[in-house]
């Protein structure tokens, strides 16, 4: 009963803290918009107060940026490398018939657009993902991911890929959509692309 006591009467203390807090006050809430003289340094426009937002005229942005246009387009080749694991999912997946891992000749030619592209980069890796739909056991797929994904690395191989530049992982069915329709699952069963800038 005490400690019930006590941990309501924390709980009212703290919430009279917060209240105390958020109580609006009278009187100037900053002077981001007033210079060492008190002055103010821009106006209220529609209801926006620009002093509140940009600096006062002519301040200069500090850092020596050189010569560089700081304005210029950014470099779209290097656009998809911007997330912080440095990695790119440029290709779309490459899908399998239901419980199976071989490939079709409708899918191989994808496989041959990633073939060209690791040898024009010689410092990518990829990583091939294996999927599956929600039937079967988590065990069943895991280990079907994992024969789809070995699948299209050896084709890859095939192809003249580098094996030491080429990781696979299954995911089974971990993003699977539960009782999915069969246009769904069908997207379910797939080998997925991660493309990672080498060192």
């Amino acid at each position: 009963m005490k400690t019930l006591t006590f941990q309501l009467t924390s709980v009212l203390v703290l919430f009279a803290v917060f209240l105390g807090g958020c109580a609006k006050k009278d009187g100037p809430q900053t002077t981001l918009n007033r210079d060492s003289d008190g002055k103010d340094l821009a106006s209220s426009t529609s209801g926006f107060n620009q002093g509140d937002e940009f600096s006062a005229p002519g301040t200069p942005v500090r850092g020596d940026f050189g010569d560089e246009d700081l304005l210029a387009p950014r470099d779209s080749a290097l656009e998809g490398f911007s997330d912080p694991l440095n990695t790119i999912r440029p290709f779309g997946p490459v899908l399998f018939g239901f419980d199976q891992y071989n490939l079709t000749a409708e899918e191989r030619p994808k496989l041959q657009e990633i073939s060209e592209f690791m040898k024009d980069n010689p410092q990518a890796r990829l990583l091939v993902e294996g999927y599956c739909d929600w039937k079967g056991t988590p065990e069943y797929n895991k280990s079907l991911g994992d024969r789809r994904a070995t699948t299209v690395k050896d084709y890859l191989i095939e192809l003249g890929g580098d094996s030491n530049r080429i990781e696979t992982v299954s995911i089974g069915d971990e993003s699977a959509i539960p009782n999915a329709d069969t246009t769904q699952a069908r997207l379910d069963r797939r080998a997925a692309f991660v493309v990672t800038k080498g060192s």
